[in-house]
């Protein structure tokens, strides 16, 4: 009696196999968590942009700026007071919904990478790659260390998860395309 192909033994154990993919697993794991902190990070600042529709911008910085025993004169402080008085209620409600878009965005990449999901891969390429001609315009602007570091992070994000989808996603494509057709 013959034994079918389908259950015959690898070539290479499935433990070596399980500990490669394993490794790239954290790695996606980990861009998958850093995703959804950013968007509690965008979902904090939608909430608390939310409690500040219909109040007086101005005096409620200066609020803040009394019982944290912020220094008036401060340079940021200024600029803050500047940029509160320049806001209306449609433009506070506009950056709001727009905060918590682009959170929910970040939770559906980051909740798709940790669970393994191709097409948040190319989600993430596509979302990430567009930010970076931006981000490099304001670099070139105004030079900044921690947005330098922000945008290697989102650089080297975007080639490893392209890396990823090129060659191993390719190598086990015909293997999911069986699955998925019942082959």
């Amino acid at each position: 009696m013959s034994v079918p192909v389908a259950n015959s033994l690898p070539l290479v154990s499935s433990k070596s196999r399980r500990r490669a993919r394993d490794k790239h697993d954290h790695i996606l794991w980990l861009i998958g968590a850093g995703k959804i902190f950013y968007g509690l990070l965008l979902l904090g600042v939608g909430i608390g942009a939310f409690n500040l529709i219909g109040k007086n911008l101005s005096t409620e910085l200066w609020h803040l700026t009394e019982r944290w025993n912020i220094d008036f004169h401060n340079h940021y402080v200024q600029m803050l007071f500047r940029k509160a008085h320049e806001m209306d209620g449609k433009r506070l409600i506009f950056l709001t919904v727009m905060t918590f878009g682009y959170a929910a965005v970040f939770f559906i990449e980051g909740i798709g990478l940790i669970m393994g999901k191709y097409w948040a891969k190319w989600m993430v390429i596509c979302v990430t790659a567009s930010f970076i001609p931006g981000e490099i315009y304001n670099l070139t602007r105004q030079f900044d260390w921690l947005d330098t570091i922000l945008l290697l992070i989102n650089v080297i994000c975007v080639i490893y998860l392209l890396w990823r989808i090129l060659t191993r996603d390719r190598a086990n494509k015909p293997a999911r395309h069986k699955l998925r057709n019942g082959g």
